[in-house]
């Protein structure tokens, strides 16, 4: 007979097939952005219109224009559903089973439209969501501004925004939409370093990690020269770099949202148990799993195999109080790509004197 998996192994594998449907489901949303899946005349329309509206520096029309709002990002918060209530299953597996007075068994289930369950669903959702469209209308009004400093016209302007049609693949490529409005920046910087002629900013591109790096020799051509690159060359190394943060943040956003919505779910499956009657909030735990590497942070190292009560927080060594692994509370420093996951456990001797 086949051993059952360990917990640990368990839940690891169950995470690692969850966060690829939500690493492609915030991929669709920029798809969507970016125009990919339009008919090229349909793209092109588009694309007018956003000229248009960086043309008349209306933000509000151009992000219309590009579906920048929650509807983008529909397929992403379903994902993130899914994965919370696999964490709220994970959870209700500890809950004991109760024997009615009829002999049968009851076994608990998590229902993700209890109250505490929609209520995370409807907080995190329009959080996650929101910080996401509001930062593309920063990233629209700083290329646009950018686009003015630089006196390039509003169709280069939208291009720049959305990206160009690569002739093989069909699909746009190096536009900044989808980025952040830090990483949008990280681009433009580039774009001004290369273009600048000048050999003490051209090399500081060599220390911008994300830049694709067949382009080193003629970075340093240009700079043993001492001219600027021409246009071609920099929309090529700029629109490389710009794929490349993309790339990292979805696999970010994957990885973060997805563990703490797992984790966010086993604490709603717990306190729909313990509203139920079936489990008392002072017999739960829980423990905080770190996932040892090189790269793991020093404040969570610090906490694996840390087990507190289930209404109380975990304290990191940065002095941050986080409920799981993930929450928010614990900001950027303790959530960013956050690997550890939590297990609730019920320990009856907990309630004993």
């Amino acid at each position: 007979m086949a051993k059952r998996p360990k917990t640990a192994s368990r839940i690891r594998q169950l995470i690692d097939g969850l966060e690829p449907s939500v690493k492609k489901a915030f991929d669709e949303g920029v798809d969507i952005m970016r125009l990919n899946g339009l008919s090229r005349a349909e793209q092109r329309a588009i694309e007018l219109r956003l000229e248009n509206a960086i043309r008349d520096g209306n933000i509000e029309d151009a992000a219309r224009a590009l579906n920048i709002d929650a509807s983008s990002f529909r397929a992403m918060q379903k994902s993130l559903d899914n994965v919370f209530e696999a964490g709220g299953d994970e959870a209700a597996r500890k809950v004991p089973k109760i024997t009615e007075n009829n002999g049968s068994t009851a076994v608990f289930r998590f229902d993700i439209g209890s109250p505490s369950a929609a209520q995370y669903l409807r907080q995190n959702s329009s959080t996650l969501v929101t910080n996401i469209t509001s930062d593309q209308l920063q990233v629209i009004r700083d290329t646009l501004a950018d686009g003015i400093a630089q006196g390039r016209a509003p169709r280069r302007t939208a291009l720049d925004l959305v990206g160009r049609v690569n002739r093989i693949t069909g699909r746009r490529e190096g536009g900044v939409i989808g980025l952040t409005s830090s990483q949008a920046r990280y681009v433009e910087t580039m774009r001004e370093r290369l273009l600048s002629g000048d050999p003490k900013e051209m090399v500081k591109v060599f220390s911008m990690e994300r830049r694709d790096k067949r382009f080193d020799a003629t970075i340093r051509a240009a700079i043993a020269a001492g001219k600027p690159l021409d246009d071609a060359t920099v929309r090529k190394l700029t629109g490389r770099y710009a794929d490349r943060l993309l790339q990292l943040r979805g696999e970010t956003i994957a990885r973060t949202e997805t563990m703490a919505a797992f984790n966010k779910g086993q604490m709603a499956s717990m306190q729909q148990a313990i509203a139920e009657g079936r489990v008392s909030a002072a017999v739960v735990v829980k423990t905080w799993h770190a996932f040892i590497d090189e790269r793991t942070r020093f404040t969570h190292r610090a906490l694996n195999k840390k087990t507190v009560g289930f209404n109380d927080l975990f304290q990191t060594a940065r002095g941050r109080f986080m409920a799981y692994p993930g929450d928010p509370q614990g900001g950027a420093e303790e959530v960013v790509c956050c690997r550890c996951w939590m297990e609730t456990t019920i320990d009856f001797l907990a309630d004993l004197d």
